[in-house]
């Protein structure tokens, strides 16, 4: 039964709005409710009633109390409210499920591609006893070569969140940019007419044409 429903039959049976408001059912319903049976009222007093079949008379003077009928009704709200909740549950589950199986994906092309496994083993990083193996990456196993030396079989998962593909790239760009003339100059001359540092450039020359151009750091022009 809807709450307008529950209203009108508790005004209907002689129930005040402010007890009905003090049980717990919304103003506005029961602000609404009652306009609606006033006019409704106001509209039959020119008419002649309807008789009312015995049955449905016995029905309306032998109803629930209107205590009871709040309990129900808070009742069914909060069963409304848990079953809301367990929604957004189950739709925050399916949402992790598929992060977990595209992470899963991940990992085994990683774990494939992988430059630092070693027979079946993350050489990546060692720890000095099983104990101190972080639970759920992997299974622990001691290495072969060093008894002393604890490694993982890793799972798919860590070895989608695995930092090593990114560190090997910016080892890469280091190495490559320490071969430069100029890596270890940038930052130890300083201009002895504006005092500024690392705004440094070289003459390059091509051997084969002789074209020079200049090679090196601008600062950007306002």
């Amino acid at each position: 039964m809807k709450v307008t429903e529950l209203v009108e039959h508790l005004l209907r049976q002689g129930r005040k709005p402010k007890e009905l408001v003090q049980l717990g059912f919304p103003k506005s319903v029961v602000t609404r409710v009652r306009r609606r049976l006033r006019k409704e009222k106001a509209t039959s007093e020119g008419k002649v009633p309807e008789e009312i079949p015995q049955a449905k008379t016995r029905l309306e003077t032998t109803p629930e109390s209107p205590e009871t009928i709040a309990t129900i009704w808070q009742k069914v709200q909060s069963m409304a409210n848990d079953l809301q909740r367990i929604d957004v549950l189950i739709q925050a589950l399916s949402e992790v499920t598929t992060v977990i199986a595209a992470a899963r994906e991940l990992g085994t092309y990683r774990l494939e591609t992988c430059q630092h496994q070693e027979g079946g083993l993350c050489s990546w990083q060692a720890w000095d006893s099983q104990d101190e193996v972080p639970q759920g990456i992997g299974e622990p196993v001691q290495a072969d070569d060093d008894k002393t030396v604890w490694r993982i079989k890793p799972s798919p998962l860590y070895c989608a969140m695995c930092t090593a593909p990114l560190e090997d790239r910016i080892d890469d760009v280091e190495s490559k940019a320490s071969e430069s003339p100029l890596y270890g100059a940038r930052y130890q001359i300083i201009c002895n007419t504006c005092g500024s540092k690392g705004w440094i450039a070289a003459a390059i020359k091509c051997t084969k044409c002789g074209h020079e151009t200049w090679w090196g750091w601008s600062p950007k022009k306002e």
